[in-house]
């Protein structure tokens, strides 16, 4: 197993790339911890908009848009919960035909759940109203607000077994989401992930997730704790697995990810 922890997310991604390339570029059970998910400095974003560089320079999704299937934010900055929890009906359908989209987004899975019954069923709006219940109590209890994305309903589980257990790469990745109370009731999120591509998707991963935790606790009226990201398996993408590029080249975006960062930080401090 491997650790990393750093402050913001896209110092957070640089160096656990750092490790996974140091690593040769696959590692199991790799741990990322964000300890503040909402920061953003000048540093981070130079980390960003490198990584987005790289990305479209590559035909691949950017930050934002892998962030958005994880937690459609633009939607709940315009409208809140409201709008969060229209999403499968406002949304999804425009862009159910987009690769990788056809057996639904996590931010689909996060608010429409099947039932056995055949009914639907909101996870995150559920999770939501058992930890307000219980930090209205005294003593509330820390650990039971499971964001397993089945059916449990203290779980928010985004590994569907119908749709999903044919998977060997590619569609569904995020498997869980975990939800814990702090000491002080500061919000903790855990994730982990079955495999997960590091250039691809690690850094919008991360984004996706803070902006869910974010939600979560603002809802609740209490501040956010750290977000870790457990992959059991990270690598960093290269021609064997698909990618358009090689080794060497995630090697250049991880040093020009340090320059940007090094530059931005100069700039910050004169």
């Amino acid at each position: 197993m491997h650790t990393y922890s750093h402050p913001t997310r896209a110092g957070a991604w640089l160096g656990a790339a750092k490790l996974l390339h140091q690593k040769g570029e696959r590692i199991y059970n790799l741990v990322v911890e964000v300890q503040r998910p909402a920061l953003a400095t000048p540093q981070s974003r130079a980390i960003e908009a490198r990584v987005n560089e790289f990305l479209r320079t590559h035909n691949c999704q950017p930050v934002e848009t892998v962030a958005e299937t994880i937690f459609p934010a633009t939607e709940y900055r315009s409208g809140g919960l409201t709008k969060v929890y229209d999403y499968p009906r406002s949304i999804f359908p425009y862009i159910r035909s987009a690769p990788g989209n056809a057996k639904g987004t996590y931010a689909l899975r996060l608010v429409q759940r099947r039932c056995a019954d055949g009914s639907n069923f909101n996870a995150l709006e559920t999770a939501i109203e058992k930890l307000r219940k219980q930090l209205r109590r005294p003593g509330a209890q820390r650990a039971v607000y499971e964001l397993d994305l089945g059916m449990e309903a203290l779980e928010l589980k985004l590994y569907n077994t119908e749709d999903d257990h044919t998977n060997v790469r590619g569609g569904q990745c995020l498997s869980h989401i975990s939800l814990k109370l702090g000491p002080n009731h500061e919000l903790y999120m855990t994730a982990l992930y079955r495999y997960q591509y590091f250039v691809q998707k690690a850094l919008g991963n991360f984004k996706g997730l803070a902006r869910l935790q974010s939600c979560i606790a603002r809802e609740l009226g209490i501040p956010t704790g750290p977000l870790v990201c457990h992959a059991t398996l990270a690598i960093l993408e290269d021609n064997e697995v698909g990618a358009g590029w090689k080794s060497s080249a995630v090697k250049e975006l991880i040093a020009a990810c340090e320059d940007a960062g090094n530059g931005a930080a100069a700039v910050a401090a004169a």
